[in-house]
């Protein structure tokens, strides 16, 4: 049984006639509201089993010191989810448990990695350091499908402990004795973030192709390694990241790590990124001339010849420009929560879009993520993202071309608020 308001529509409905009745008994109405009573308490005690059965697991993980061990509970916990989202269809809740789940995983693995390059001879961690989520995991919005995309921080102030240990690790691997405190940090972080990228991997989280780890340079560095990569980009327009790169950025969100260390950095970027506008000016473009899968006449685009030949991709000409466009409105207006229903919320409580809108959007984002995760359960694999508009019904396909008229509108709207209707 469902846990939502739905339970309490239905029984309305259910005795909506009979409530209004005038001459009903004391013990008729009694009865009525008892049978309520006990359809709720169904509903709370099934919530309930479910949450403790949640928490064991969560427990189960924190105690585990086999990575195989978390690969099954990962794999364990999936199904769960996916039994929960079947009868609850509730995809908030899908996003919130993947957090609570993966955060935990992902802490785990952080955990005993720590052990590992201690016994391996390189000491604790030297410094205080924080594990960012970016991407779907800093927005709080993994599904059953997933990849890393992951940053790392770390302290590399006078507060550091550089044990002899690391030193003596770092000349056995053939270098210069005296070396400075920030190259014995990068050597113990650089070693520390390649080791939990192949432990997560081993943990269920897939390799991110576009190599948005820990285990590449480009994203791990200390605290001022990152402000300066910061500034090379916004001030001066060089360095090693792109606009794909500061887009991906305003998605961060601390897994593991005091906040505290990572919001100077935050700060800084978000500082830098609302007087540049020049990249808010860019990011905004790029959100509006984003396509759906909307043509003439309200006809879907589809694939013409291939694999996917009378499909298109969902994630590509949906989910992603509703995605890209509500983050450019957000940072526009200063707002800097990365969730996107969150993000929704906020705009309209700012009053930058009408209620009516922000409601299309959130049922838009909910429409694109409950066809996502429909072929991710599906089994298509490599096929996840596409959705055949033939197959799914006119009822289904007219949800999909409303839901896309309301990206259109929105980035419509966004074009205007933002960029006062210049030309593109």
């Amino acid at each position: 049984m469902a846990l939502d308001f739905s339970i309490v529509d239905n029984f309305v409905a259910e005795y909506s006639e009979t409530m209004h009745d005038k001459t009903l008994l004391r013990h008729d109405r009694y009865n009525i509201l008892a049978r309520l009573r006990e359809t709720l308490w169904e509903a709370l005690r099934k919530s309930e089993r479910f949450e403790t059965e949640f928490s064991r697991v969560l427990d189960v993980i924190d105690a585990t010191r086999d990575f195989d061990a978390l690969r099954r509970y990962h794999l364990a916990s999936v199904a769960g989810i996916r039994i929960y989202f079947e009868e609850e269809q509730a995809i908030a809740d899908v996003h919130d448990l993947f957090r609570i789940i993966r955060d935990r995983l992902t802490i785990r693995v952080l955990n005993l990695v720590e052990e590992e390059m201690a016994t391996l001879g390189f000491g604790p961690p030297p410094s205080r350091y924080c594990w960012i989520g970016l991407g779907s995991e800093g927005r709080d919005e993994q599904t059953f499908v997933t990849d890393q995309d992951n940053m790392l921080v770390y302290d590399a102030g006078p507060e550091a402990r550089i044990t002899d240990d690391l030193k003596k690790r770092f000349i056995g691997q053939e270098r210069q004795e005296g070396a400075s405190s920030s190259a014995l940090l990068n050597y113990y972080y650089g070693e520390f973030g390649t080791r939990v990228t192949e432990r997560l991997h081993e943990t269920g989280f897939e390799k991110c192709k576009g190599g948005i780890m820990p285990s590449n340079q480009k994203w791990r560095g200390s605290e001022e390694d990152w402000k300066a990569r910061i500034e090379e980009t916004l001030t001066r327009g060089g360095g090693a990241f792109e606009l794909l790169d500061l887009i991906i950025l305003t998605d961060a969100r601390v897994i593991h790590g005091d906040r505290v260390q990572f919001m100077p950095i935050l700060d800084h970027f978000f500082s830098l990124l609302k007087e540049n506008r020049r990249v808010m000016k860019q990011i905004t473009e790029a959100s509006v001339m984003m396509p759906t899968a909307l043509g003439f006449f309200n006809k879907f685009k589809v694939e013409t010849s291939g694999d996917y030949k009378g499909k298109f991709n969902l994630k590509v000409f949906g989910w992603s420009p509703l995605v890209m466009s509500v983050r450019a409105l957000s940072l526009a207006e200063g707002l800097y929560e990365t969730n996107t229903l969150k993000r929704i919320k906020l705009i309209r409580e700012k009053n930058m879009m009408t209620k009516e809108m922000a409601e299309d959007l959130i049922e838009a984002y909910l429409l694109f993520a409950r066809f996502r995760i429909a072929n991710q359960l599906g089994g298509d694999g490599g096929n996840a993202s596409y959705v055949d508009p033939a197959s799914v019904g006119p009822e289904e396909s007219g949800k999909l071309r409303r839901a896309m008229k309301t990206v259109e509108t929105f980035q419509k709207h966004l074009h205007q608020m933002v960029l006062f209707g210049q030309p593109l």
